[in-house]
């Protein structure tokens, strides 16, 4: 097969890269295609080999020129080069590093995870070597493999860029790691578990940089969408986003507080972590290793004069308890709690201790929520490089909303169940998330099988 060696430095320095080998033609990317005077220069150092030249953009050139410098051999000596490794709070990715290969290795795959839209890395370590995967639209993707030797230098680097212990690989560790990247501005929330075989890593990829999306953006249907609009226009009361974990609960809730988002109004938000920062808003990251916890700011917020308050999770009775106190000092409170189904909410703050009585008095309303993959609208649900050959790309939120009017909260201030709240929700016709999930399908945005992944037996 006809070959050709351009060195990573050379790439580098002229802005061009292999994309592709075949038996009869070489693909070469060029940043500048239309320089006549280098596409001359490769082909008379490569006489007799079919050369084509395509044009690349700057963003895929950085990806594919880290890979090349991260090809080279890793450093073995870790912890005699320590004090080598950039330590600085910004990590900076869209450098290249002729002396640091390791660099540029953990450099591609950030950069490749950014590129793909990922919310997460894992870096996981098996036998004989380690594997690197994404979650790409809530599913894990595999990307590439590296060896043990290759990843015992990526995790040392991170525990150094996130001020971790280096030489701790018996217990599990957590830190950040803040990253710039050409107008990007990543949040890496750092986790690292001991496991048989070495370390498990996940990087939680949070981009300070993203505007919120709008609830039109997000998927909600005309139906929610109006229903949503009567929410808004709350002064007091409570009202919870609900859906199992990774449904999108803290992004709708972005979504809501940038419409109420208003200089007169005072808006305080407690999460952990922070994923949506909003000017205008008064955001908190809660940290319970310094006894910063979501109760520790509850009971002090107060002070602060807001008018909304947002909680990043009620998981305790606590929080609910703090929650309840907040909105029936008339506040409006906004907040996010696990549960599979909107109903199931207002039965989780009963199990959790909050009185019926209680909840029927400030509770307003509940999204419930999941999130479906999108048919890829370049291949149609084919499968394409734009969608990493999964046939989807992006994803829409399916919802069903609760609104809790006196009926309602006469039923539940009765200590009703489950069975009993449904038929209540049927006199009012309730759109069931199932409803939004096939009108979905039928409009060709998702398909039937991504919804049968999604809620399985509940289907």
């Amino acid at each position: 097969m006809n070959t050709i060696n351009l060195s990573p430095e050379f790439c580098s320095h002229n802005g061009t890269v292999i994309l592709s080998s075949s038996e009869d033609t070489i693909l070469i990317g060029m940043i500048d295609v239309e320089n006549q005077v280098l596409r001359t220069r490769i082909e008379k150092a490569y006489p007799g080999i079919n050369i084509r030249f395509e044009c690349i953009d700057l963003d895929s050139f950085k990806l594919k020129l880290s890979r090349l410098f991260s090809e080279d051999r890793v450093t073995e000596e870790l912890v005699s080069r320590k004090k080598k490794l950039e330590t600085t709070s910004h990590f900076i990715i869209d450098k290249i590093e002729n002396d640091a290969p390791l660099i540029n290795l953990l450099n591609s795959i950030f950069l490749e995870a950014i590129s793909l839209s990922a919310s997460d890395i894992h870096i996981e370590t098996e036998s004989e070597e380690t594997q690197v995967r994404f979650r790409i639209d809530g599913l894990l993707v595999p990307i590439i493999k590296i060896s043990l030797e290759k990843s015992l230098a990526v995790s040392a680097r991170l525990k150094l860029l996130a001020n971790l212990n280096v030489l701790e690989n018996r217990r599990p560790q957590d830190g950040r790691i803040d990253i710039i990247f050409d107008g990007y501005s990543l949040d890496v929330r750092i986790s690292i578990t001991p496991t048989v075989y070495g370390e498990s890593i996940v990087l939680r990829l949070l981009n300070r940089t993203d505007t919120a999306l709008s609830l039109e953006e997000l998927g909600f249907n005309k139906i929610h969408l109006s229903l949503i609009e009567k929410i808004l226009e709350l002064k007091s009361g409570l009202v919870l986003v609900s859906g199992p974990t990774g449904s999108g609960k803290t992004t709708t809730l972005a979504a809501l507080l940038r419409v109420l988002n208003k200089s007169e109004i005072k808006i305080i938000c407690i999460e952990d972590p922070v994923e949506n920062r909003i000017k205008g808003i008064t955001q908190i990251q809660t940290n319970d290793e310094i006894g910063l916890s979501f109760e520790t700011y509850l009971r002090r917020i107060f002070r602060q004069d807001p008018d909304i308050i947002m909680i990043g999770e009620i998981r305790d009775i606590e929080t609910a308890e703090l929650a309840i106190r907040a909105a029936m000092t008339g506040h409006l409170v906004f907040a996010t709690i696990h549960t599979n189904t909107a109903l199931e909410a207002t039965l989780r703050l009963g199990n959790m201790g909050i009185p019926s009585y209680l909840i029927s008095s400030v509770l307003r309303s509940v999204i419930g929520q999941r999130l479906l993959r999108r048919i890829c609208t370049v291949c149609l649900g084919k499968g394409c490089s734009h969608c990493s050959k999964t046939g989807y790309k992006g994803r829409i939120v399916v919802s069903e909303i609760v609104i809790v009017d006196s009926l309602m909260a006469e039923k539940i201030a009765e200590g009703k169940t489950s069975a009993e709240l449904k038929k209540q929700l049927e006199i009012q016709k309730f759109y069931t998330i199932q409803d939004d999930a096939k009108a979905k399908v039928a409009e060709q945005i998702t398909t039937l099988d991504e919804v049968k992944r999604e809620f399985g037996g509940q289907w």
